[in-house]
């Protein structure tokens, strides 16, 4: 599999925590999980990152993977960023 850029990155919820940046990290990390896991979504999440042959399918395993490490619990979403449209909303009507 070739190896292509995670943009935005993976931010993992694991103990140490983790940044995937790269679809070979993702690999890495998605052989680890299944060794520990017979889970077939990972299998299959695996799976898609082995059939990837360019960045169109790598990103279709990237979001796929992004799903599963969201359903797991296991995916650090970033926070909003408090100057943006809904905050700026919110304090005009708390004011």
């Amino acid at each position: 599999m070739p190896d292509f850029p995670i943009d935005p990155e993976l931010r993992l919820r694991v103990n140490p925590p983790g940044v995937l940046c790269r679809t070979t990290e993702a690999m890495a990390f998605i052989r680890k999980m299944t060794l520990g896991r017979a889970g077939r979504a990972w299998l299959e999440v695996q799976q898609s990152f082995e059939d990837a042959w360019d960045e169109w399918t790598a990103m279709e395993a990237v979001v796929k993977l992004e799903i599963l490490l969201e359903a797991e619990g296991l995916l650090i979403e970033d926070k909003p960023d408090p100057s943006s449209t809904s905050s700026l909303q919110y304090r005009a009507r708390a004011a």
